[in-house]
């Protein structure tokens, strides 16, 4: 989720997001990580925008906090567009990061998923904007994967966790560390439609306080 700022002078549009990291697995540096890659890999293709017959570029502006005290009611009552809520946890009931909508402010994300270059929170943080995973997973033959591509995506042999594995052998699907942001997935998210409706916001609040999952099997 997060808040669009036009700048009509120098045509750009930002889009404004704040990473609220919150768990026992959480800590100032894994804010800075999320909020970094977020930032840079959506601003990285330099996103065009058609407003009025004029291109504007845009950029994704992110922040971060590590709040180790945050409790149900400061997500519940927050009434800021940019503030984005995820718990950071060694264990989660789904085995995967997730956020809770499409188009949402809160989530529950894997700290093993989150390691440098997974590009998971950039992948997350498209579903905030309200993007779904492609409904064709088999881009064989179509280069890069898109930053929307989940796990498992059948891909070129490149971007596979084995260049060298056959169709159906281990570690022969997408390797996420080669997601990129694409132009069609900047269009997806609607932009221009937001503005011309004078809706500034990219995103809902879903407002989620999550709890720590409990592994049931480390219970003796």
């Amino acid at each position: 989720m997060g808040e669009i700022e036009i700048i009509n002078d120098t045509k750009n549009i930002y889009i404004h997001a704040n990473m609220i990291v919150y768990g026992n697995e959480a800590d100032e540096s894994i804010a800075k990580y999320i909020a970094e890659e977020i930032g840079e890999m959506w601003s990285e293709p330099k996103g065009k925008i058609l407003l009025d017959n004029e291109v504007y570029t845009l950029s994704f502006m992110t922040t971060w906090q590590y709040e180790p005290e945050l409790n149900r009611d400061d997500i519940i009552y927050n009434n800021n567009p940019r503030n984005n809520y995820f718990r950071i946890e060694e264990y989660s009931k789904i085995q995967i990061s997730m956020v809770d909508d499409l188009g949402s402010n809160s989530g529950y994300f894997l700290k093993a998923n989150l390691y440098e270059g997974s590009t998971t929170a950039a992948h997350e943080f498209g579903h905030t904007m309200g993007l779904r995973h492609p409904a064709i997973l088999d881009i064989r033959g179509q280069g890069r994967p898109g930053i929307m591509y989940p796990r498992g995506t059948l891909v070129d042999p490149e971007f596979q966790y084995n260049p060298l594995a056959k169709y159906g052998e281990p570690l022969h699907t997408m390797n996420p560390m080669h997601r990129r942001v694409r132009q069609e997935e900047i269009d997806l998210i609607g932009i221009p439609q937001l503005i011309y409706n004078q809706e500034l916001i990219v995103g809902k609040y879903t407002a989620i306080f999550h709890e720590m999952h409990i592994n049931r099997e480390n219970i003796v």
